[in-house]
């Protein structure tokens, strides 16, 4: 069992997978396994993935979401004895090492527990994710718990959180931390990890890394489950950070009809209605 683990979540055209298993076995000097938390459809993805990566770990089970699958898989990379999870999207491919160099950051600053990288969507390079504008500004957190970084790594600002698509972390985080949040079922857990994250006061820094990913390969940028899901995710956690804010959720989801009917996005406002009904019964994990 290698220290090092990379954690992927499948779901859709084992070839998009496999793309990303060979790129790893490629392109990575540091030993490493690969957990895959498979969410079908119905293939057997361990022929359709054969030769692709020379340590491999396929867990089967039911699709319960992406922030399920990371739990499970992550689960038993660190039960085998995995002292840094590396949590990719199935569709990432990479340039180079990537995982080498992020262990060798959380060696060299182990009181950074969370790692991240930049994405390349076609020409477009993208970062940390930020938080909406409606939401209100988070508490800074103490300076003195600040790690020292040299120029190309930064830590994240209270309003900040590192991307599902590409995150290390640590054992030591992931014991403190704590599993993904698995009621989202797609989108947002993520950003609710890391603000978790935060406010815990572990540190998340990003790095000048890239991986190649052009985002919304297996949804769908603008489908209707992309829509449902990351309407409802973004309502349903302001509402758990702040619940005592409900106009400001109510105006926000007046928003989200209102631009997607002059914009005319007609098709995406029943799902978009859904949710903002859904968010306000609470409702969570997968409808």
């Amino acid at each position: 069992m290698s220290s090092a683990a990379v954690v992927l979540v499948h779901y859709g055209d084992p070839l998009v997978t496999k793309r990303c298993l060979e790129s790893l076995a490629e392109q990575e000097f540091l030993p490493h396994s690969v957990y895959i938390a498979d969410h079908g459809p119905g293939t057997n993805l361990l022929e359709a993935l054969a030769d692709a990566h020379p340590c491999l770990r396929i867990l089967s089970g039911e699709n319960l979401g992406f922030g399920p699958g990371c739990n499970r898989a992550a689960a038993a990379a660190f039960q085998d004895g995995a002292q840094w999870v590396w949590f990719l999207n199935n569709d990432a491919t990479l340039d180079g090492s990537v995982l080498g160099e992020l262990v060798g950051f959380a060696q060299r600053y182990p009181e950074v527990g969370l790692w991240g990288t930049l994405q390349l969507d076609g020409a477009r390079e993208i970062g940390a994710d930020h938080l909406p504008r409606w939401f209100p500004e988070l508490p800074c957190r103490p300076a003195a718990e600040e790690p020292v970084l040299p120029p190309g790594l930064r830590s994240l600002g209270p309003m900040e959180t590192l991307s599902g698509a590409s995150i290390l972390i640590t054992r030591s985080a992931w014991e403190r931390l704590g599993p993904w949040p698995e009621w989202c079922f797609l989108y947002w857990e993520d950003v609710a990890w890391g603000l978790k994250a935060y406010a815990a006061g572990i540190p998340a820094v990003m790095t000048n890394l890239a991986i190649q990913h052009n985002r919304c390969t297996t949804t769908g940028r603008h489908s209707a489950l992309a829509t449902y899901y990351g309407v409802r995710n973004e309502l349903l956690l302001h509402q758990e950070l702040w619940p005592e804010l409900h106009r400001a959720r109510f105006r926000h989801g007046l928003h989200i009809l209102q631009k997607r009917f002059f914009q005319g996005n007609w098709g995406m406002l029943a799902p978009a209605l859904r949710a903002i009904r859904d968010a306000r019964r609470n409702l969570r994990g997968k409808r």
